[in-house]
């Protein structure tokens, strides 16, 4: 298993802020290699999404185009950061069933 960027950052983050909530995973590397390949994908859908809603009728040079299509890519990578790959300290009741079946948690799309 090779684990992604997503994965490597959600994983340093739960074993530094969400130390219980690591210490109940039965195999941390597939836990986060799985969720590290949820955010990547979902990271990629919001950014196309975000791109068709924000695209401009006409009038974009290149360079415009280029800035706002890195500006979407960033705002999409930090809704899935907050969401998926740095979640807050307080457990919530899907972090036990998470844990013992070793799933990835759901998004709510």
């Amino acid at each position: 298993m090779i684990m992604n960027r997503y994965g490597r950052a959600a994983w340093a983050h739960w074993r530094e802020h969400l130390p219980g909530r690591y210490g109940m995973l039965p195999d941390p590397l597939a836990y986060f290699t799985r969720l590290g390949e949820k955010a990547e994908r979902q990271a990629g859908e919001l950014t196309d999404a975000m791109v068709l809603a924000g695209t401009p009728a006409g009038g974009e040079t290149s360079e415009q185009r280029s800035r706002r299509l890195l500006a979407v890519q960033d705002e999409a990578e930090q809704v899935v950061l907050r969401e998926l790959i740095r979640p807050s300290a307080a457990p919530s009741p899907d972090d036990a069933a998470s844990a013992r079946d070793l799933t990835v948690p759901s998004s709510p799309n």
